[in-house]
């Protein structure tokens, strides 16, 4: 996988742990509510991929650990980015040597 695949993947993740929260922090008063959870993975080739799941029971959403999820994936997302552009730099200044 190359360096542009490697961000987008990250930035990607970051997307799908940020919706999942975001939706569990607008049901917080929900009655009977079973809160998204994210289950993040690194792949082999490079990258992640996060795959999001329903708790099996009901339960009350934890506003801190919300907080801590948005604020990680906030975090996540600038960084992949960072890393993109970086990426998308370096590739051209590459074909400007080669050029």
């Amino acid at each position: 996988m190359d360096s542009l695949s490697i961000a987008a993947s990250g930035i990607r993740s970051a997307e799908v742990r940020m919706a999942a929260s975001a939706h569990n922090v607008a049901n917080l008063m929900t009655d009977s509510f079973r809160p998204l959870r994210i289950a993040q993975t690194s792949v082999a080739s490079g990258g992640s991929t996060a795959h999001v799941h329903r708790e099996p029971d009901a339960r009350e959403v934890d506003l801190l650990h919300e907080i801590v999820q948005q604020m990680q994936a906030s975090h996540q997302f600038n960084a992949s980015l960072r890393f993109f552009e970086t990426a998308s730099e370096m590739r051209g200044r590459l074909v400007d040597l080669l050029a």
